[in-house]
């Protein structure tokens, strides 16, 4: 009997150190799979935002370049789309490769002064980034509203106004929290003045205010163009009984100069052509929303006390960064005239850049070469 009990012990103390083994296995495989979990969810987010990085550098120098070197594009209204390249190619020189840093870090590692210096880069880039995008649907809304009389007005000095403007409030923003609202540098930490009052003062500057005159322009834009189309789709139908020598049913109303002038040089395709500026409103109003709205409704709750987790404040903070790799392309999607140099840019060809210009100029105003 004694033995048997002497057995059983044995078998019971063999089993739980079996137990005890096959537990720690377990432990370590988990281990060994959350490690390797985390290593490739971290080279995802390492690919991702280098290559963010790069695309916006790379959009942007073109949208410069073409601006410099294309006789076409030296016009004073291209000033501002090319003051809103450099503020976006900054940001992906200067601010985005630090936040790259930061998210692979639990604690600012980096120090004070790299600290200030990059959250105030971060500030007066993203600043100028959206208040040149609020300039450049000022003077849009210029050249729709008033178009004769601000083709005379639209001069180098004047876009170069809108552009000092842009620069100094973004200054302004970022300058204010160290010299008005100055805060005492947490160690292990990096992020803008949480002071409630200059957040309300900061975000309203930097975007709200911003973003409510974009819409206002845009909306009437857009009515504006719609108009447009409308009155030309029934001229167009008026049109034929003109042709055939019979007088149109309903009095049609003289047409306008600038009617006129599209009328003349066979560019009266005002559906195709207002539908698309439609469009393209629709298009930068929607990305821009999009990418600011989440990072600039965080931004005021953070200093009461309500921080969001730490990946969603990373991700619309990365999410406003996007808006400096869409603004290229969706400003110079639409329009052929940076688009063709981009393409010509890309595959290095430019030797040929300014007869391909010439010869989809002419093509644009006169159609297509027939050769007989």
């Amino acid at each position: 009997m004694a033995n048997l009990n002497k057995f059983l012990e044995k078998l019971n103390l063999s089993f739980k150190m079996s137990t005890i083994h096959t537990n720690n296995t377990l432990i370590g495989s988990l281990l060994k799979c959350a490690d390797f979990y985390t290593v490739t969810f971290a080279v995802f987010i390492c690919i991702i935002t280098v290559t963010m990085i790069i695309a916006t550098l790379v959009g942007n120098a073109l949208v410069i370049i073409a601006v410099l070197i294309v006789r076409k594009l030296k016009q004073p209204c291209n000033l501002l789309l090319v003051s809103l390249a450099v503020s976006d190619f900054c940001v992906g020189l200067i601010v985005m490769p630090i936040a790259v840093i930061d998210i692979f870090y639990e604690n600012w590692i980096l120090g004070e002064i790299i600290c200030r210096l990059w959250t105030s880069a971060d500030l007066t880039l993203c600043t100028a980034s959206i208040i040149n995008l609020c300039m450049i649907s000022v003077d849009r809304y210029c050249a729709v509203s008033r178009p004769l009389r601000y083709a005379t007005q639209r001069t180098t000095r004047r876009i170069l106004s809108y552009i000092a403007i842009v620069w100094i409030v973004a200054l302004i923003v970022s300058i204010s929290p160290i010299v008005i609202w100055p805060a005492k540098h947490i160690e292990g930490t990096c992020q803008v003045n949480q002071n409630p009052v200059y957040q309300i003062y900061a975000t309203i500057i930097a975007f709200y205010a911003p973003t409510l005159i974009m819409i206002i322009l845009y909306a009437k834009m857009w009515l504006a163009a719609k108009r447009l189309t409308d009155q030309d789709r029934n001229f167009i139908k008026a049109m034929p009984n003109t042709a055939n020598g019979k007088k149109p049913k309903k009095k049609q109303r003289p047409l306008n100069l600038l009617q006129k002038i599209r009328f003349v040089n066979n560019v009266w395709t005002p559906e195709k052509t207002e539908g698309k500026a439609r469009k393209t409103l629709g298009v930068i109003m929607s990305v821009f929303i999009f990418c600011w709205v989440p990072f600039f409704l965080i931004a005021l709750f953070k200093p009461h006390g309500l921080s969001p987790p730490g990946w969603l404040d990373t991700l619309t903070l990365w999410l406003g960064y996007s808006n400096s790799l869409l603004n290229p392309l969706i400003y110079c999607k639409y329009n052929k005239d940076f688009r063709i140099p981009f393409r010509e840019m890309l595959c290095c060809r430019f030797r040929t850049l300014h007869s391909v210009m010439r010869k989809e100029s002419f093509k644009s105003k006169y159609g297509p070469v027939r050769y007989f």
